[in-house]
């Protein structure tokens, strides 16, 4: 099996285990976006628009940091707020935010979609 295959079958499972976060408590929604297309799942979806340009800020300047600090490529960062918060996760080529409350525990939620 190629590396491609391999990284489509791991994004494939990813998108199967964010189906599981519709409707639980706490989680407001993801976005997954991949070179040309992206699945989006907000319970707000009036906020699509606000959500994205979030995550895109976001990844984009979490990136800037990691280089002007000489740190690597980042591969995944949470970004807290006073009532929610974002996990924001790279996979292959695909970036992953998943926007939640502030309650809602991030590391489980990582180790529940097999991103730990």
């Amino acid at each position: 099996m190629t590396a491609r295959h391999q990284a489509n079958g791991a994004i494939e499972r990813l998108r199967e285990n964010l189906q599981g976060l519709k409707g639980r408590k706490g989680i407001i929604g993801y976005i997954l976006r991949g070179s040309d297309a992206a699945s989006i799942d907000l319970k707000d979806s009036s906020k699509i628009v606000d959500y994205a340009v979030l995550s895109a800020t976001a990844l984009e300047e979490g990136a800037k940091v990691a280089k002007t600090c000489g740190i690597g490529a980042v591969s995944s960062s949470v970004l807290e707020g006073e009532n929610m918060k974002i996990l924001l996760v790279t996979v292959d080529d695909h970036r992953l935010s998943v926007f939640m409350k502030k309650t809602v525990d991030h590391n489980r939620l990582c180790a529940e979609l097999n991103l730990a």
